[in-house]
């Protein structure tokens, strides 16, 4: 654990500063020992959670995850009312079963980044030295304090995150194609872990997903992330 610690140190002290006086680097260390510690989070190799999404008023869908690292996989099962959707990234290609389809697709472009940027956020951004990061600013949202660090993926993709300067808790995300609400962060196998998400488009009426439960370090098959022949 002490050598996970040093190891995690090393690779956040090589994150860029930005112009509002911290470095990401010491952003990040804040957030994460505020949520458990580094070498916490880098014990961390499997997650499994399940929980629901609002479709529309009255109406929700059940869904499961499950992601894992070493390589980086997530498989996503949504049971929408005409059946279920499965997403999934097995560490090189990312695919689709769309409800009532016997077949799996192989997704590509800006479909397949989706699937594969969440499988690279795996447990956190926060927790993945991979994530280039940089603070491009600081200000007040919504009543808190904030520095805004931007993480860019090995996709190209760029998130940008919202750490409340008191908590140094995510509360706030920008992502392709959308802005996400974070809160009702809850004690997880000994980290601190959102269990609330709204998000969409800007200027729209966000889509809640809740947890209902998270599991860390379950054995997962490889098999569950491949897609079907």
């Amino acid at each position: 654990m002490v050598f996970a610690f040093l190891f995690f140190s090393m690779l956040l002290s090589a994150r860029t500063q930005g112009a509002s006086g911290m470095t990401a680097a010491q952003v990040i260390a804040k957030n994460l020992a505020a949520r458990g510690g580094a070498a916490h989070f880098a014990a961390v190799r499997t997650l499994h959670f399940t929980g629901h999404i609002q479709l529309a008023p009255g109406q929700s869908a059940g869904l499961e995850v499950w992601l894992a690292t070493a390589p980086k996989r997530i498989r996503i099962e949504v049971n929408l009312p005409a059946g279920k959707l499965v997403q999934a990234f097995d560490g090189t290609t990312a695919w689709q079963r769309a409800p009532g389809q016997a077949a799996a697709t192989v997704l590509s472009g800006a479909a397949a980044n989706q699937i594969i940027d969440q499988a690279i956020n795996f447990i956190d951004l926060m927790a993945d030295p991979e994530a280039k990061a940089i603070v491009t600013g600081s200000g007040r949202l919504d009543g808190h304090d904030y520095y805004k660090v931007q993480f860019t993926l090995p996709t190209g993709d760029a998130f940008t995150q919202y750490v409340d300067t008191h908590t140094w808790l995510v509360f706030h995300e920008e992502y392709p194609g959308g802005i996400e609400e974070i809160s009702d962060y809850r004690k997880v196998g000994g980290l601190l872990l959102p269990y609330r998400y709204v998000s969409g488009p800007v200027g729209q009426k966000g889509s809640p997903l809740t947890r209902d439960t998270s599991m860390l370090n379950e054995p997962m098959a490889a098999g569950l992330f491949q897609k079907p022949e």
